[in-house]
């Protein structure tokens, strides 16, 4: 789940369980304010796993939520999911444009490069994601996008704490972009 700090910061939430996933979503919608204009921001269909679609989302989604940046890293932490800050590198809604920092004590598993950059380009330009485990990925709003950009977990496992360990290089767990 990408979500939108008070600040317009995004932040990417991944979760082991729908259960936690679903917990988060609650937390958000609670602290969501808007509703959606079709005719200005799109449908936001409601589908399932086999694109069967049962409704539409009345929320506004794309709108920032009323809660800290902290607040949302604590409550995925506290759902024991991973918090990474969503493409560092764009000038809007990434960490760095909206506050020109990563703050010290925030306590990220990572933060996520665009396609639009190399890894190494975007360490040069931004020397404060040195200090974190990155990984890329495609960002895409349009279908052609999907897959510009991937990060390769090697992992035992499909589990949070496989990737936690991959994002750590530890036991002998690693990612590469």
């Amino acid at each position: 789940m990408e979500i939108c700090s008070k600040e317009e910061v995004h932040i990417l939430s991944v979760f082991e369980t729908i259960k936690q996933t679903l917990l988060m979503q609650e937390y958000i919608y609670d602290n969501l304010s808007g509703k959606n204009s079709s005719a200005t921001f799109g449908y936001q269909i409601v589908a399932d796993e086999n694109d069967v679609v049962s409704g539409e989302n009345q929320r506004l989604l794309i709108g920032a939520t009323t809660l800290k940046l902290s607040e949302i890293v604590d409550k995925i932490h506290t759902l024991n999911g991973l918090c990474i800050a969503s493409h560092v590198d764009r000038p809007v809604f990434g960490i760095i444009s909206q506050l020109g920092f990563i703050p010290p004590d925030l306590p990220l598993d990572g933060v996520e490069i665009s396609w639009r950059i190399k890894p190494s380009e975007a360490m040069k330009q931004m020397p404060d994601i040195k200090r974190f485990p990155f990984i890329t990925s495609s960002d895409a709003h349009f279908p052609d996008d999907i897959g510009k950009a991937i990060t390769k977990f090697f992992i035992a496992e499909p589990t949070i704490d496989e990737i936690r360990l991959a994002l750590t290089e530890k036991n002998d767990r690693r990612t590469e972009v």
